[in-house]
């Protein structure tokens, strides 16, 4: 895997799967390009851009937008669209051939707890999409250390980029963008796009006929502006949880958000309790995975076992030392959706989630 490789996340698991579809109102293509009357139609192959995600402040905001902008690009055979990840904190796939659904996608994790290599590794195959999925028809047992260029999209088969990583992580530990060549002879079409690790985040490549208008590429990158704004203003109204006081110790949001938006941060990031009291971490996002993490001797997330529990396993007496929650997240696509852990020592227990960078907590213990 490696294109997680150096990341502090996985956005998870899920694993997640999310990806905003019709239920956030969201300009389209055809509302914010197609309205500048007078602009001269392109001619020729075009390259277009879509953003992927947006940016945010690191360590304070962390969130992440699950959609693609714009949503809907209309493009001709013979065309490139270029994905760019613009997030802060968390990576995305870029993929095609998998339904909207989701009822023929291969599974972000493995039954042995490891990622699948078909959804964080790129994987371009003539074959369908299928739940059973755990590695890419024809491709060599051992990936080479660079990978070859994307072959086109032909309208056909499983074409998933594999892990698109966020705008800080180092530009050795992989890609941050995605390209799509349509091939020449792409049937003209809707052509759904997922991220396989967030499941509500889709947009639609509407290929035309040869001869069909389309946009300019600069009036896409308008629409793609428009659409990220409203995103940005609809992350305002994501409130904090509130977390009810409990006598035996302290409970912890490990993340939360919307079906658009997700919040990777830990509320409170500070507890404070009683040796001999326990914190609960429940998810409270409706997709996003996470992890909690003391001392945890992983590097990255693409690490043999990194999503498995390591070290003080949930429900267990800690005084210290590695604790690693593995992945956890919402149901059904994760084993758990919370994580426990009872301080015996006094003292101060910093953590963070290994998925997604600037996330982390402390646990101060008297």
């Amino acid at each position: 895997m490696r294109t997680l490789r150096s990341l502090v996340i996985l956005s998870v698991v899920a694993l997640v799967a999310g990806a905003c579809k019709s239920e956030t109102p969201r300009a389209s293509t055809a509302d914010a390009a197609t309205s500048s009357t007078g602009a001269s139609a392109p001619t020729g192959p075009q390259t277009y851009g879509v953003v992927v995600d947006g940016p945010s402040t690191l360590g304070s905001e962390n969130l992440v937008y699950g959609a693609y902008f714009p949503k809907t690009l209309a493009v001709r055979p013979g065309d490139t669209v270029v994905f760019e990840n613009r997030s802060s904190n968390d990576i995305h796939t870029v993929t095609l051939g998998v339904k909207s659904d989701r009822s023929d996608q291969p599974p972000t994790v493995l039954k042995s707890g490891q990622a699948n290599p078909v959804v964080f590794g790129p994987c371009y195959t003539a074959e369908a999409a299928r739940t059973a999925m755990a590695a890419c028809p024809g491709a060599p047992a051992t990936r080479p250390a660079t990978p070859p260029p994307a072959p086109p999209f032909t309208g056909k088969g499983y074409w998933n980029s594999g892990s698109i990583l966020f705008v800080s992580a180092p530009p050795e530990a992989g890609s941050k963008t995605a390209t799509v060549k349509v091939a020449p002879d792409t049937p003209p079409g809707p052509y759904t796009v997922t991220c396989l690790l967030h499941p509500f985040m889709e947009a639609t490549l509407q290929v035309v006929a040869a001869d069909d208008a389309r946009v300019s590429p600069a009036q896409v990158a308008i629409a793609a502006d428009k659409e990220l704004g409203q995103a940005k203003a609809d992350a305002t109204g994501v409130v904090e949880p509130t977390q009810v006081p409990v006598a035996t110790g302290a409970t912890v949001a490990a993340g939360w958000g919307d079906k658009l938006v997700a919040v990777n941060r830990y509320s409170p990031e500070t507890v404070s309790i009683k040796a001999g009291q326990t914190v609960t971490w429940r998810t409270i996002s409706p997709y996003m995975p996470h992890t909690v993490s003391f001392q945890p001797p992983y590097q990255s997330p693409d690490q043999p076992n990194a999503l498995l529990p390591t070290g003080a396993k949930s429900g267990a007496r800690f005084a210290g030392g590695v604790a690693h929650s593995g992945i956890f997240g919402p149901p059904p696509e994760f084993p758990g959706d919370k994580f426990t852990l009872t301080f015996t020592k006094a003292g101060s227990y910093p953590y963070l989630c290994v998925l997604h960078p600037g996330m982390a907590g402390t646990v101060q213990v008297s």
